[in-house]
């Protein structure tokens, strides 16, 4: 039944699919302005706009799949919340089933994955011209994911068009029909399209190959089958596009299997009752009544329903932090100490990430305090240290302050001081790695050059500071954090004059010129938070005034 099966050209459009959602969410995330956020929630504030604003962007775009991936990556980039993209979910699934009108009144099924070529030749072309505008470049990333998402889905369903093509179902139709149920499901979820899967039950019907009752069967199964796309979609997303998967699953799995059990009287209704006498609009009818029963019976229960996923793949189940986790708040010595650990764990993960950013050799980590797994991934890096200041900071501000003494109370008011320095310190390189990115692919040996000394100067300063921070003497760490208070300064004053030298010899652009002071002017910002980090997790109250007292080096 099948004569060919192009696995790496599957392979293909799944990595160009998963492309096109990681591209799609960033631009999302990056466009997002005020303006923009006011007008998706205007239009999707209300479960009934959702339910609506689902069923009608289906119909234009006839794929349920695209619409629950686009909602996943708003949600995923903060956009919409999850009442309201349920909403928009259980609307599509109703929205989709016009695709068996227009084969049953036309003959013809509307393709959508045409679309792609356009939306790729858009944003390929805005991303390359427009490179300096940010706002229409990131319009043109999102158009090219876009068109990568409906790519990818293509390539997936053209790698085995011969299945979709050549599916002999005619062995199937002495089964009961409820086993075309399976049939409907495994044949949606392979070739990623249940309006080519309701195509083929059509043509099956037509030709008098399948009775109206097994093929409604496996409608059900093909209105299954489609949701491991939106799953495969958010499996490897942020807790909240994965609870977005699960109700679209969840939804489509209730619902199917309630309509697999009234499938009998379903019919019945549709052909006694309503008087439908063609088979081919009695099944495109049955896959529209059932999906709207669907709606009206989740409506109601949205909130509910929202509700239960929001406690499903809970951020408590994946906690960062190693120390805050099993020591109670009420115990204040306890908790102090648990949050010095946990900061020293926060800052080990600062120092990973700038050192990954600065692209320096990073062996000297390898004697860290807490085991941290390298990821190379800076992106992955700084989302992770963002969710481990939460969690400290959720543990912190639970500690009751009356039950604080004096002393307590000051130290954990240094210790909040020691998070945020931590933090900028991580902002300040997390903003320029876009910079170091550029600089490794630069033909400009002069500018790679400075670029070197500023990594050699941090390599042997980032060295010194984490000896520092391993130490355990109050006193090293005072003179040392002072030294290298210093050290950085003039590292910061030798690089400009540096840069300034080699101005006049035209061997930079202005661009290059303005990125060169920025890099350098974020590395010295993010040098003096992580001495002040340090300086506000280890030292005692009266030497950590006394440090700031010390003037700056000139």
């Amino acid at each position: 039944m099948i004569t060919s099966f192009d696995g790496w050209e599957f392979l293909a459009g799944l990595g160009i699919f998963l492309l096109a959602m990681a591209l799609m969410e960033n631009s999302l995330e990056e466009l997002a302005g005020r303006s923009f956020k006011k007008f998706l929630r205007q239009y999707t504030n209300h479960p009934v706009k959702a339910v609506l604003s689902g069923v009608f962007i289906t119909i234009i775009l006839q794929s349920s799949s695209v619409v629950s991936l686009m909602v996943l990556a708003f949600v995923g980039a903060g956009i919409i919340e999850l009442r309201n993209a349920i909403g928009i979910v259980i609307g599509s699934n109703l929205g989709t089933t016009l695709t068996g009108w227009l084969v049953a009144y036309f003959g013809f099924s509307f393709n959508i994955e045409s679309f792609a070529l356009p939306f790729i030749a858009i944003g390929g072309l805005s991303m390359v011209f427009f490179a300096q505008q940010k706002r229409l470049h990131l319009f043109g990333q999102l158009f090219i994911g876009v068109g990568f998402l409906f790519l990818g889905l293509d390539y997936m369903k053209a790698s085995i068009s011969e299945l979709a093509n050549h599916f002999d179902i005619s062995p199937f139709a002495t089964y009961d029909p409820h086993w075309l149920f399976l049939v409907g499901f495994v044949l949606t979820a392979v070739i990623q399209s249940s309006s080519a899967a309701m195509v083929i039950t059509l043509s099956a019907l037509h030709a008098d190959i399948l009775s109206l009752e097994a093929a409604a069967a496996m409608v059900i199964g093909s209105d299954l089958g489609t949701t491991i796309t939106v799953v495969l979609g958010g499996i490897k997303g942020v807790p909240a596009k994965k609870r977005v998967a699960l109700s679209h699953f969840l939804f489509n799995f209730i619902v199917d299997i309630l309509a697999l059990i009234f499938l009998f009287p379903l019919l019945r209704f549709l052909t006694e009752v309503l008087g439908l006498v063609d088979p081919l609009f009695t099944l495109v009818a049955f896959h529209s009544s059932f999906n709207l029963a669907g709606v009206f019976l989740f409506f109601p229960f949205l909130g509910i329903f929202a509700r239960f996923l929001e406690k499903r793949f809970d951020k408590k189940n994946q906690v960062i932090a190693r120390f805050i986790t099993q020591v109670p708040v009420e115990v204040p010595e306890a908790a102090i100490k648990a949050l010095q650990e946990e900061i020293e764990h926060l800052l080990e993960r600062v120092f990973r990430l700038n050192t990954t950013i600065l692209g320096i050799d990073t062996h000297f980590l390898d004697k860290t305090k807490t085991k941290i797994d390298p990821i190379p991934n800076t992106t992955t890096q700084y989302e992770l240290i963002k969710e481990l200041e939460g969690e400290i900071t959720e543990f912190f501000i639970a500690i009751p302050p009356q039950k604080l003494n004096q002393e307590e109370a000051a130290q954990l008011r240094q210790l909040t001081h020691s998070i945020r320095y931590a933090m900028s310190a991580a902002k300040s390189l997390k903003d320029i790695s876009h910079n170091f990115l550029a600089f490794s692919k630069s033909v400009n040996d002069d500018l790679l050059r400075l670029v070197t000394i500023v990594v050699d100067n941090q390599q042997d300063w980032y060295r010194a500071l984490y000896h520092l921070f391993q130490t355990s003497y109050q006193q090293i760490h005072f003179e040392g954090l002072a030294d290298l208070k210093v050290q950085s300064k003039k590292n910061y004053n030798a690089y400009l004059e540096k840069v300034y030298s080699q101005v006049p010899f035209n061997r930079f652009t202005e661009v290059e010129i303005s990125t060169l002071f920025n890099v350098n002017r974020e590395i010295h910002a993010a040098n003096k938070a992580m001495i002040l980090a340090i300086k506000d997790l280890v030292l005692q109250d009266v030497q950590a005034q006394d440090f700031d007292d010390l003037p700056d080096a000139v």
